[in-house]
């Protein structure tokens, strides 16, 4: 390997460090304490976003942005979004992943607590329908 090859591989190393601090919220030598915060939720943000965009029924789960960027800090990425919400739900209980399975097409029915309710989520076609005792909401499709 040239020496250009070897500057290269050490400024790859170098900016894989610097992501994972930042990631993890850690401030990287010699970078400002302040910016780096701001990174940090801007990073965190946009991981959240392509979550949300991959599962949108995760706008059901209470202050789950808090929870995903608790998450994110001790998890690093380790493949697309949807990767990243099946690994999160798996953290946070039963419920949630059989919700995502609904979403994802994977299943038809799922029984969930949102909100302190029991509900039934039922899945038909591009159409999903959460169903209470008293009311029923239907949820806008999220397949285009």
């Amino acid at each position: 390997m040239d020496s250009r090859g070897a500057v290269r591989d050490q400024l790859a190393a170098r900016q894989r460090e610097v992501l994972d601090d930042l990631l993890a919220g850690r401030t990287p030598p010699g970078f400002d304490t302040a910016g780096t915060t701001a990174t940090t939720r801007v990073l965190h943000h946009k991981r959240s976003s392509a979550a949300e965009h991959a599962a949108p029924e995760l706008d059901l789960l209470p202050d789950w942005r808090a929870r995903f960027h608790a998450w994110a800090a001790q998890h690093p990425q380790q493949g697309c979004a949807h990767d990243d919400v099946r690994a999160f739900l798996t953290t946070i209980g039963a419920d949630w992943l059989r919700l995502h399975e609904v979403y994802d097409g994977r299943r038809r029915l799922a029984l969930t607590r949102i909100g302190g309710r029991r509900v039934l989520t039922v899945g038909l076609g591009s159409q999903i329908w959460h169903l209470t005792r008293r009311t029923w909401k239907r949820s806008s499709t999220w397949k285009s």
